[in-house]
């Protein structure tokens, strides 16, 4: 399976907000990454069929999505960051309105929610009011209707918003296992949420692709550049005129201070591996005002 996306492009006016993105996947999963008016959410809400592009193309195996149209869409799961749910709905009706939305059969569509629900920890929920539920029961099941036909395609827009540490660990360990057989796009500001499951990570900068590759690919870029350094408390202000400050932490005789720099502060430094966070900061530190 191929899902490749051709020069594509979006205008709002003399506005750009895509400027001839192309980007060819298969199966497992892609980061998405990229601060805030990047581009992220265009892309995908032309992608799900949400939003008309401006210029190019995407093709499924080589057919343009536009010609397949419903069998496309059919084949396609959508996870929004935001959704407006009937609040009086309980989960399991949602997820019924979501199953006659894609046409599914009574039969099939009873035994795919009860997995859903099960698979997502929400069954001792399933009676209960959307509006009574907590941000992270919606989130989970905003991902339940995503799967709830196993679609080959994933879009999941920001899946672990609003989660705790242990719904976040387990909703990411579930992707990764769904994904096996499927091509998922993750859009996310939680860099861990795709450093060690993405095949593959695409950083998106004002509309175009200014980063892609593998984890390794792009941390082997950082290699030298990334120091963990030892510094008075009352100093840590000075590392900023050497580099970023990518993390701070007390140590025994100060600070510990992670810096991303191109050359050692003249403090006490030791070269340490790069993350996909170092990576992140090093392309959009400015853009989000570090």
């Amino acid at each position: 399976m191929e899902l490749r996306i051709q020069d594509l492009r979006k205008n709002y006016g003399a506005k750009q907000a895509l400027k001839g993105v192309t980007l060819t996947m298969t199966e497992g999963i892609y980061g998405l990454l990229g601060p805030n008016g990047a581009g992220k959410s265009t892309l995908m809400n032309i992608l799900t069929g949400n939003l008309p592009a401006t210029s190019g193309s995407i093709f499924l195996d080589g057919r343009d999505i536009t010609t397949l149209g419903k069998a496309f869409r059919s084949r396609l799961g959508y996870m929004p960051q935001y959704q407006a749910f009937y609040p009086g709905f309980t989960a399991e009706q949602f997820l019924c309105y979501i199953a006659s939305l894609r046409g599914m059969t009574k039969n099939h569509a009873k035994e795919r929610i009860a997995w859903a629900l099960e698979l997502l920890g929400l069954w001792e929920v399933r009676k209960k009011s959307i509006r009574s539920m907590s941000g992270g029961m919606r989130q989970r099941l905003l991902l339940a209707q995503a799967i709830l036909d196993d679609p080959d395609i994933l879009v999941l827009d920001e899946p672990t918003a609003g989660l705790d540490p242990r719904q976040r660990t387990i909703v990411r360990n579930l992707i990764g296992e769904i994904s096996l057989q499927k091509i998922v796009l993750i859009s996310t500001h939680v860099v861990s949420d795709v450093e060690f499951t993405a095949k593959e990570l695409v950083l998106l900068s004002q509309g175009e692709i200014c980063l892609q590759g593998t984890q390794w690919e792009l941390t082997s870029q950082l290699q030298g550049q990334v120091w963990e350094v030892s510094v008075p408390e009352n100093q840590v202000g000075e590392l900023e005129k050497y580099g970023t400050v990518c993390a701070l932490a007390k140590g025994e005789k100060g600070a510990l201070v992670r810096l991303l720099a191109s050359q050692a502060p003249p403090f006490p430094a030791e070269p340490i591996r790069p993350s996909l966070e170092d990576v992140y900061l090093h392309q959009f530190g400015e853009a989000e005002g570090l």
